[in-house]
């Protein structure tokens, strides 16, 4: 899933270029650091697979964040692709 939006960035762009790129790291060298597919890797950076919490907690220590970084940039993320015109009118409880 790739965003048309070119003020979102998906969690997988920012690991590409923020933290592969400028470190030289190769998808397969993560993966192999994370001891997973690179697969897993390439649908993080193509917007095709979510940052979970196991994935966040991996890259965290292989990159040398925190689970909460990558964890709040997958909700930050999917919170900015909800489209409020589709959304249920609700009303405030309080």
């Amino acid at each position: 899933m790739t965003t048309t939006n070119p003020y979102i960035s998906t969690p997988g762009e920012i690991l590409l270029e923020e933290f592969l790129k400028p470190l030289g790291i190769s998808q397969y060298r993560l993966a192999k650091a994370i001891q997973r597919p690179q697969s897993a890797v390439s649908d993080i950076i193509h917007g095709r697979r979510a940052i979970t919490p196991e994935m966040a907690w991996l890259l965290g220590k292989a990159l040398g964040t925190t689970p909460e970084f990558w964890l709040n940039l997958e909700a930050t993320y999917r919170l900015k692709l909800i489209d409020e015109s589709s959304m249920p009118e609700v009303a405030l409880l309080a």
